[in-house]
């Protein structure tokens, strides 16, 4: 039946067509009757008809109501199965498509992978100097670092910073390093750089020229995270069209990555603890061992030994993994190394938004090392990445500072104004809390901002584009911040 056919129209409409025993016919009813029917019963869901279906005529009598009744509730089920097994066709073929974009995408990184191992093969033909002791940004670490404040230069190091912490870090790094089958389980809260002192660890090892395989344990399903690992054989599952190579055999003769190792589940702790026993493991669906020669580093975020009490992690696997243990340090107990981080920060930000390197003042750099940094050096660099994006004079202040550092820091230094004696008491009930509701450092550093654009805006004789320009400040700046201190 072609579209706009009268017996579709009428199905549409009604939900069913009979041709009667006699008088005049309907288009609609002449269409079925041609077709050799005598009953035509829509199967529609939703308002949409999706297919019709006919009856011929009966052999001793004609159809009954009861018979058309029976048709119209079959008509309603065999609608609903209709659209059920359309939308199911619909989701397996979306499934296809992702499937094949996946096998995609993981050939693209198998290739990239083959690259690295070749680019690290030429550029490390000599195995690398020890690591050298940590210097501020100012005196090498500034020519090129990665999101997280480490420098990938040769003969540098690869963490900005000279705090104790920090020379504690790279002298664990370096002793660990020369073994290159000690496991190594780099613990520390998000944002501190675990993935790159674990690159150093590999960089600086006997095995530096060859692969070193990341895998984020918590961004894959358990199903997926397995055959990551380890790889499948055609046929292991449904969309396995072919034999996939695991991140283990990527990594034979290098280093193994497992980043958030805490996410993984107790089955594939299981299995992963054997490769760490045996060096061998065998690909989903498959019975074959395979060896492979891997170190395995690990990082973690969590709580291994709580994980252990709620039974969701494996003691055995625990104890396998922390042989040698490297605790990174919070930004917060490492202050010193807020300085180099900050002047590196600028550098990179600056370069990425193609604008003039700016400089910081005190003040906003006395705030930022006063902040807790829940967040870590990569809350650190946002910070800095949208201070540069938003500062329209040559330095950073503390008004291109987000808000949370500065309730924060406020809250800080009106405690310890209470506290002048060192005590760890208030000197008076009056000043355990700031004043009248305000913070009593942003009063303070109001106040003399207000006090040096009025003598600037004197000596100009009140032209605040002349006075904006003896700040340092566009003149749209200035304007801003007199409505701010209530002088515009």
């Amino acid at each position: 039946l072609a579209p706009g056919a009268a017996l579709l129209d009428a199905l549409q409409a009604e939900g069913a067509v009979t041709v009667p025993l006699d008088g005049p016919l309907t288009p609609a009813q002449r269409e079925l009757q041609a077709l050799g029917g005598e009953v035509a019963q829509a199967l529609a869901h939703e308002g949409r008809l999706l297919a019709l279906l006919v009856l011929g005529p009966k052999e001793r009598s004609p159809y009954q109501a009861e018979d058309l009744n029976l048709l119209a509730a079959f008509a309603q089920i065999t609608g609903l199965a209709l659209a059920s097994a359309q939308e199911h066709q619909t989701i397996e073929a979306l499934n296809r498509d992702l499937r094949a974009k996946v096998e995609k995408i993981s050939e693209q990184q198998r290739r990239i992978l083959a690259l690295q191992s070749e680019l690290r093969k030429q550029a490390l033909a000599r195995r690398p100097a020890p690591l050298p002791e940590p210097a501020p940004n100012g005196q090498g670490a500034a020519n090129g670092a990665d999101g997280n404040g480490h420098t990938a230069a040769a003969g540098k190091s690869p963490i900005i910073g000279a705090s104790p912490q920090l020379r504690q870090l790279l002298n664990l790094i370096r002793k660990v390093s020369n073994n290159d089958r000690t496991v190594v389980l780099v613990r520390g809260e998000s944002g501190t750089g675990k993935e790159l002192l674990a690159q150093a660890v590999h960089d600086h090892s006997p095995r530096a020229g060859k692969p070193f395989v990341k895998v984020h344990c918590a961004a894959l399903s358990p199903t997926l995270l397995e055959s990551e690992l380890f790889g499948h054989v055609k046929g292991a599952f449904t969309g396995a069209h072919r034999d996939k190579v695991g991140r283990f055999e990527m990594a034979h003769g290098g280093t193994l990555f497992l980043d958030e190792i805490g996410d993984i589940t107790l089955e594939v702790q299981t299995k992963l603890l054997r490769v760490l026993q045996d060096q061998e493991f065998e690909r989903v669906g498959s019975s074959e061992p395979v060896k492979v020669d891997v170190r395995i580093l690990a990082a973690t975020h969590q709580d291994l030994e709580g994980l252990i009490r709620q039974g969701r992690f494996r003691m055995d696997l625990f104890y396998r993994l922390n042989v040698f243990p490297i605790v990174v340090p919070p930004l917060r107990e490492r202050w010193e190394d807020i300085p180099d981080l900050v002047q590196h920060f600028l550098q990179s930000a600056a370069l990425r938004c193609n604008r003039p390197v700016p400089q910081i003042d005190d003040e906003a750099l006395h705030l930022l090392r006063r902040y807790s940094w829940p967040g870590n050096i990569r809350q650190l660099e946002n910070v800095i990445e949208r201070a540069v994006v938003i500062v329209e004079g040559g330095v950073v202040t503390v008004e291109e500072l987000p808000e949370e550092v500065l309730q924060e820091t406020d809250g800080v230094a009106a405690r310890e104004w209470a506290d002048g004696d060192g005590s760890g008491e208030a000197d008076s009930v009056i000043l355990a809390e700031p004043v009248s509701g305000v913070p009593l450092e942003r009063a303070a550093r109001h106040r003399r901002e207000r006090e040096q654009i009025l003598r600037a805006l004197e000596t100009a004789g009140g032209n605040k584009a002349e006075a904006a320009r003896a700040l340092g400040l566009a003149r749209s700046t200035l304007v801003s911040r007199l409505k701010k201190l209530g002088l515009g």
